[in-house]
């Protein structure tokens, strides 16, 4: 425990320092910290035993009863300060709060820290029911017959925390704090473990077929992965269309127009999704209202697509024979409305995509 305790309140004193973020990037650190939950847990076991072997009444036995009750003090009342701090932090609206600078920023250049900071600042009732499930949480935790519940409480909490941190590269710090915070709540519940045990895997059916009825419940997970699987069979496969394109000119009306002189009153952008239709963009670096999207059709033996703008007007559509100049490059050749219309298309990066 004074592996992992020392950091955190550290951090209580003075917030964390650059220090810290550059010790725990280090693997030889990670292997450390690792081998010192490993060792902590080979302690506890050997406290539980020492604790197990004492009869009622004996020295050994009483040594044992209060060495196991300071462990678990100390383990609470770290833990219920450490996580209220969080939930805190997210009540009084210091948390999810990112800066302007990043909101005005398009979607796909976050990083994954701010996409979460975005994600959940959107919200205020969100943050404020995160934030009051910690506190309520850690304070079922400091009595004792209550910190079953507050583990319960707790637990998924810090565990859907885990992922994020990691997955999202939230920091190191955050992730150590979150880690380990998750780490004691599971030693805590193990402390429990005759009472668990008792509660969950007492429960028996008395069935003849006991096999077969678990089979049968494990077909209902097993059908809704089957109608998701049909349901996406039944959308169109992905085409080499689909993707962000730059509108490098276009020819209207017998005019050829280049969409950087004239930026916002012809269109510079067409996104053509998978599932989600298409939509021309004028301004290049923000949506507006009268933008044109809606649904496409699409054969790729024939190269043409249709698009149908959502709009009152039922003649408000194109539709144009394609050709790939080369895997980046496409020219659209059609009619949009009565009018004709041939596009130059270059493809664009895409951005946002999970690693």
């Amino acid at each position: 425990m004074l592996c992992f305790i020392p950091i955190g309140l550290l951090q209580i004193v003075h917030g964390p320092d650059v220090w810290e973020f550059r010790l725990l990037r280090k693997p030889p650190v990670v292997v450390l910290l690792l081998l010192a939950i490993v060792l902590l847990s080979a302690g506890l076991a050997w406290l539980w035993q020492w604790r197990q072997r004492g009869r009622r009444g004996d020295r050994l036995y009483r040594s044992g009863e209060r060495l196991h009750a300071i462990f678990q003090t100390l383990c609470v009342l770290y833990l219920a300060f450490s996580i209220s701090d969080y939930g805190a932090a997210k009540i009084l609206g210091t948390q999810f709060q990112p800066p302007h600078y990043v909101l005005e920023r398009p979607i796909g250049e976050l990083n994954g820290f701010w996409l979460t900071w975005t994600y959940y600042g959107f919200s205020r009732g969100m943050a404020l029911i995160l934030g009051w499930t910690q506190i309520i949480g850690c304070t079922l935790i400091l009595f004792r017959a209550s910190r079953l519940i507050g583990l319960f409480i707790l637990l998924p909490v810090m565990v859907n925390i885990d992922l994020i941190d990691n997955f999202y590269h939230i920091s190191p710090v955050a992730n150590f704090n979150a880690l380990h915070y998750t780490f004691f709540l599971v030693v805590l519940l193990l402390i429990d473990w005759p009472l668990l045990k008792a509660v969950f895997l007492a429960y028996g059916v008395n069935v003849r077929y006991p096999g077969l009825l678990n089979a049968l419940k494990l077909l209902v997970i097993a059908l809704a992965f089957i109608q998701i699987a049909h349901l996406k069979g039944s959308w169109p496969p992905r085409s080499k269309l689909v993707g962000v394109w730059k509108v490098d000119s276009l020819l209207q009306k017998g005019q050829m127009v280049v969409p950087a002189d004239h930026r916002g009153t012809v269109w510079s952008k067409l996104y053509i999704e998978w599932r989600y239709g298409c939509v021309f963009k004028y301004d290049p670096d923000r949506f507006q209202d009268k933008d044109p999207g809606g649904p496409y059709t699409l054969d790729e033996k024939k190269a043409f697509i249709k698009m149908k703008f959502e709009s009152e007007d039922e003649g408000d559509s194109l539709q144009a024979h394609y050709t790939f100049v080369t895997d980046s490059t496409v020219v659209m050749r059609g009619l949009y409305k009565t009018d004709s219309i041939l596009l130059y298309l270059t493809k664009m990066p895409d951005r946002g995509k999970a690693e």
